[in-house]
């Protein structure tokens, strides 16, 4: 089925071009969302004619695109984690804490125009590309930072020859040397 799409579409063409792809996806999806038209018939002709106004339109959206990668460019993104004494994160950091990342500094992207290979399961700096545009794509780095816990040391207290004794004050001590001393040397042994 061929169609021209009428607004830029991730992974299939932008604005105006002229594609081929499966009818149901064409008939079920990119047609009723008005994300293209037939490419044959009346309304075709009309886009064609249109596409001038369409191509002024399309390097409008590309333009705003590229300042909107700048902005997103000159941005140091940091992320805290918890993470183990190794530098291993307890858990990962994936396309949706980017999204999340990218909102708190005022960017509104969906979690698809993320590209992270794989999620980020360690400490320090990694790479990621944002696609703000079907034809602008920019490669951005976070930090990801570990907070690591710690147990706290304990130190033991210094063990004495003496620990297991009990402890006597001098009134006692005085008792027990006059009590050794009044007895009979017979019974002490």
């Amino acid at each position: 089925m061929k169609l021209i799409l009428t607004e830029d579409v991730p992974n299939l063409g932008s604005l105006g071009d002229t594609i081929e792809v499966k009818a149901g996806y064409g008939r079920n999806y990119l047609v009723p969302q008005g994300m293209a038209l037939l490419a044959t018939g009346r309304a075709s002709k009309e886009l064609r004619h249109r596409l001038q106004y369409l191509e002024k339109l399309r390097a409008g959206k590309i333009a705003i695109a590229n300042e909107q990668a700048e902005k997103l460019n000159a941005i140091k993104y940091e992320i805290v984690r918890k993470a183990g004494l190794g530098g291993k994160l307890f858990g990962s950091v994936t396309n949706r804490d980017l999204v999340e990342l990218l909102k708190e500094n005022g960017f509104e992207l969906e979690r698809r125009a993320i590209l992270l290979n794989t999620p980020i399961r360690n400490v320090g700096t990694h790479e990621f590309s944002v696609r703000v545009h079907t034809e602008v794509t920019v490669t951005l780095q976070i930090k990801v930072i570990g907070d690591t816990v710690e147990a706290p040391v304990v130190e033991k207290p210094k063990e004495d020859a003496d620990a297991d004794a009990p402890v006597i004050d001098s009134e006692e001590l005085e008792k027990l040397e006059e009590l050794e001393a009044n007895k009979d040397p017979e019974e002490i042994e």
